[in-house]
């Protein structure tokens, strides 16, 4: 494995995650040892299986979807949705030859921008330990 690796994740995250007076810098940016991209999206309910693979397929090293717990979703059951959503995507990646666990949901309420820097940091972590990207090593 090449020591230089610095994976790159994705993580995507709905704005009732955060906690009040929170917010996290969009775009990339430098952590210890890896790239990090956040990207706040309307709802974790809606983010479909297709695009998760996609962000794997176009480079990330590792994608983290941010979900409310239950009691806190605003479309009742939408993170469990969205929970499946990541299963269901990690099944077909490892399908096609590669890690399912480069994608992974984590319960989010409160959070701030140290803690999600904290988990974009444990992922990538595991990425390290699985190597780069292959689809990337394919192109």
């Amino acid at each position: 494995m090449n020591d230089s690796f610095e994976p790159e994740i994705t993580v995507l995250y709905c704005g009732r995650a955060l906690a009040k007076g929170s917010h996290l810098p969009e775009g990339t940016m430098k952590g210890k040892g890896f790239k990090v991209r956040f990207a706040m999206i309307p709802c974790s309910s809606k983010v479909e299986v297709g695009y998760l693979i996609k962000l794997i397929e176009e480079g990330a090293d590792g994608v983290v979807l941010a979900v409310c717990p239950e009691d806190h979703c605003q479309f009742m059951l939408g993170s469990v949705r969205a929970e499946n959503r990541v299963k269901y995507a990690r099944h077909l990646l490892e399908e096609v030859g590669i890690e399912g666990n480069r994608l992974s949901a984590v319960q989010a309420h409160d959070f701030t921008a140290a803690k999600f820097t904290s988990i974009a940091e444990e992922h990538a972590g595991l990425i390290r330990t699985l190597g780069q990207n292959p689809v990337k090593s394919i192109r």
